[in-house]
């Protein structure tokens, strides 16, 4: 009688041993479904912004952002390069060399650092005039088109009509600045 106990008591604690070695192998599985929705849910999540000198709202995820954003961001930062006088030349580029990708920042930074000194050796003013967008929310690109209105001195010259490409990056949360160059029009030349 003694051994046919032992035997059922070993029996029944073994299946309590697997019974327990499922549920354990059910928790994980569950523990890590959860995990994958949470991430899927805290980086889809929408929201949406109406900042000041904005003109419009706009709609954010942590890794996706809409045409508006796009565009508002891409007309404040060709405000920054091109509205430039020599007084503000060198903060607004310090202002802008903050947004470019870690790889493009050395290049730029040389480009914006020949640019401003032109401007304060020349005592040049230049004014951008938005005439409008062609954006591309799902590459990042905007085409910003207008026209930039220089005064070298007191001198007003000839105003040019410009197309800017500007290529942005939108990743948790972050807007960096991938390319940002003006397109040369084929039909003027």
């Amino acid at each position: 009688m003694d051994l046919k106990a032992k035997r059922l008591s070993a029996r029944y604690t073994s299946l309590i041993f697997l019974l327990l070695l499922v549920f354990f192998g059910l928790s994980l599985a569950g523990n890590l479904v959860a995990w994958l929705r949470l991430d899927t849910l805290i980086n889809s999540r929408e929201e949406t912004y109406i900042p000041m000198g904005f003109d419009t709202p706009f709609t954010l995820t942590r890794n996706r952002m809409d045409a508006n954003y796009l565009e508002q961001t891409a007309e404040s930062l060709v405000f920054l390069r091109y509205n430039v006088s020599p007084e503000s030349v060198k903060a607004n580029h310090k202002a802008l060399l903050r947004f470019f990708d870690n790889e493009e920042r050395p290049a730029m930074q040389e480009v914006l650092a020949s640019e401003a000194q032109r401007v304060i050796d020349n005592n040049v003013t230049t004014a951008f005039y938005l005439s409008g967008f062609d954006t591309y929310p799902a590459s990042g690109i905007v085409d910003i088109h207008g026209t930039v209105q220089q005064w070298i001195g007191n001198r007003k010259q000839l105003p040019e009509d410009k197309t800017i490409r500007m290529a942005l990056r939108y990743h948790r949360g972050i807007t960096t600045i991938q390319d940002f160059r003006e397109q040369v029009d084929e039909k003027k030349k």
